[in-house]
């Protein structure tokens, strides 16, 4: 998928006739320009300039905001902090207030149009600043939600930078009374991990045998059974969920991403052999129902960058395309190195933005946000498309009952549908079938269906 398909699938284009602010600094920054973009063209779908000129700023047509603590009339004024016109970093954390159960930071004392600099709030999240500052990693070296400000607020399942441009939104329509927002749209994007092309199939004799013999070592009479009736051709394989699910999301218009693991033969990596004309079918498959196609980066591509690239070149050539998506397996993700490794390989969107551990947002907001580099204080071309909920985080981590599991995932969906937001889910094949956790199978259909009625 190239730039122009990817921000079509995500609703990034501003359409003709939209509103146009023009936003007064008294300084050059290259934050407030990275953040004032994402808040006007991928949120609010306006156009934006900044000018450091007052006479430019006061003679023109366009709506006013005034980022700077001089006083000009007939201007929306937000007071500054001193985040956006910093270089470097800083180890200081800003201090979380809580009021009306939201979460505010950078907060002004003295009167504006606006209690806190919502410039600085939102890149403080969107640019992953606490990810560049010094946290505790876990045990695969990931940013998990523990270590999260808005996780320790209990706010982390709210996407609070989407609130709080909407509560910006607000303002700017009570302060210019002509103005009309474009309506955004919520969009519903579904995104399956494929850690194990199959259960049973296309194993190999070897790994296969070792399989019955553990099968038969534990005493799994039913794994062996249904070992057996999949190799016999007598049932499907538990997670040939393929053709189900892409015809699926192709008649509820759902876009439907698959990301597949390209490695085997280590702990963490246990797919089918990269090299089996299985993955080719699949690719077909998926392919007639008009899914797309990404990588699942190895669990130590993240440290290794020639195993990215041949795991990129592998399946660009089983799949016959071009591959630009990623996300990492086991969300182990770096925001100093990986979104450089994946540049140079012409990756355009990473997918790997959310919790392992819990559901939530990681940077508070729903909607795509490129990379912004602290190296080079610059935002980078690489498009973090987060996600909100992966379907481990429910069983393997809070041990929640498929109901629960159900209630949280609507909640979460409401609550980007209330932003008019991208609501991201993460499943993974062995989640569709009974084959591993009994009674969660049903939950991806009820999902989407249910979806359709909030």
């Amino acid at each position: 998928m190239d730039r122009t398909g990817l921000h079509k699938l995500l609703n990034l284009e501003i359409g003709p006739g939209s509103p146009g602010f023009i936003i007064y600094s008294e300084k050059q920054s290259t934050r407030l320009n990275y953040v004032s973009k994402f808040i006007f063209e991928i949120v609010l779908k306006v156009n934006a300039n900044i000018t450091t000129t007052l006479s430019e700023f006061e003679s023109s047509k366009l709506f006013k905001i005034n980022y700077s603590s001089k006083s000009i009339a007939n201007t929306f004024q937000i007071l500054p902090h001193t985040l956006l016109f910093e270089n470097g970093l800083s180890e200081i954390k800003p201090k979380a207030i809580l009021k009306n159960d939201l979460v505010y930071f950078f907060e002004n004392e003295n009167p504006s149009n606006f209690k806190y600099d919502v410039f600085s709030s939102v890149f403080y999240f969107i640019s992953r600043y606490e990810e560049w500052q010094a946290f505790e990693t876990d045990i695969h070296n990931r940013f998990e939600a523990k270590e999260s400000i808005l996780f320790k607020n209990n706010l982390h399942l709210k996407p609070v930078v989407d609130i709080w441009i909407q509560e910006l939104k607000n303002e700017l329509e009570r302060f210019f009374k002509e103005i009309n927002f474009p309506k955004n749209k919520f969009k519903v994007i579904s995104t399956i991990d494929v850690d194990n092309l199959y259960a049973y199939k296309e194993k190999g004799f070897l790994r296969t045998a070792g399989a019955i013999c553990k099968d038969l070592l534990k005493f799994d009479f039913t794994n062996l059974k249904n070992r057996s009736t999949v190799l016999s051709k007598k049932t499907d394989d538990p997670f040939d969920i393929y053709s189900s699910v892409s015809e699926f999301c192709l008649d509820k218009k759902i876009p439907l991403i698959y990301f597949f693991l390209f490695r085997s033969g280590t702990k963490y990596d246990r797919t089918v052999d990269p090299n089996s004309n299985a993955f080719v079918e699949v690719f077909k498959r998926i392919k007639e129902h008009s899914a797309f196609i990404g990588l699942h980066p190895s669990y130590n591509s993240s440290v290794n960058k020639d195993l990215l690239i041949h795991e990129q070149n592998m399946l660009a050539q089983k799949a016959n395309e071009k591959i630009t998506l990623s996300r990492q397996h086991y969300l182990r993700f770096n925001i100093r190195t990986t979104p450089a490794q994946l540049m140079q390989n012409g990756f355009v969107a990473d997918f790997t933005m959310g919790f392992a551990s819990s559901p939530g947002f990681r940077a508070g907001t729903s909607f795509p946000f490129y990379y912004y580099d602290f190296g080079t204080e610059q935002q980078k071309e690489l498009l973090f498309v987060p996600f909100c909920a992966m379907d481990g985080a429910y069983f393997v981590y809070d041990k929640l009952s498929p109901d629960a599991m159900l209630k949280s995932l609507l909640n979460l969906a409401k609550e980007v549908k209330k932003v008019n937001g991208l609501f991201v889910s993460v499943f993974h094949e062995r989640t569709f079938s009974n084959h591993l956790y009994p009674g969660y199978d049903r939950i991806y259909k009820n999902l989407h269906q249910s979806i359709d009625e909030l």
